[in-house]
């Protein structure tokens, strides 16, 4: 969680396929991604610390309860 490039990897994709709807990422996932890289560009250092606490706690949520990855927690 401390590396704060992996914003990168996770606005390309979630890793668990299916963003929550609380995802702070979900408002981009319709973007080309040199437009996802230039808005993660425009992040201040806390918005992105923000984003990745997030994308930790709901990884740590998921991996947890032992749901299989493909799918948000809500529609389980």
């Amino acid at each position: 969680m401390n590396d704060e490039n992996s914003i990168y990897g996770i606005s390309y994709n979630c890793p668990y396929l299916l963003r929550e709807q609380d995802c702070p990422l979900l408002k981009i996932d319709s973007l080309l991604f040199k437009n996802k890289l230039d808005w993660i560009n425009s992040l201040s250092r806390e918005e992105k610390h923000i984003i990745l606490t997030h994308h930790y706690t709901c990884s740590r949520k998921r991996d947890k309860i032992g749901l299989n990855w493909h799918y948000p927690l809500k529609a389980i």
